[in-house]
């Protein structure tokens, strides 16, 4: 599926590696109905450790569906030629992964 550079590097700029967007967030950012439908998954909270908390609108969920947003950007990377399976190597983390996207973009 071809989204125009424009709007995958605005999509790129909303990620941050570490969120899970909501259904109607990624519809309203005008993520491909594709993509959400082969993205989207159910999580849970974890409480043992604050990082693994679910937060929706100021509130703790215990479950929660969307797309995680690394998702995100791993999808707008192929479009824009990233080899991803490079980064994904190198980069433990989601938001390192997509920070690596952000930089091989700017290096175009």
């Amino acid at each position: 599926m071809m989204i125009s550079r424009a709007h995958a590097l605005q999509l790129l700029s909303l990620c941050d590696g570490e969120e899970i967007w909501s259904i109607e967030y990624c519809r309203s950012q005008s993520v491909p109905e594709r993509w959400v439908r082969e993205l989207r998954n159910g999580y849970e909270s974890g409480f043992a450790d604050p990082t693994q908390t679910i937060y929706y609108d100021g509130r703790v969920v215990n479950q929660f569906e969307g797309v995680l947003a690394v998702d995100i950007a791993v999808r707008v990377a192929a479009i824009l030629g990233v080899d991803v399976t490079r980064i994904a190597g190198h980069h433990l983390s989601r938001e390192g992964i997509v920070r690596a996207i952000r930089e091989q973009v700017e290096e175009g």
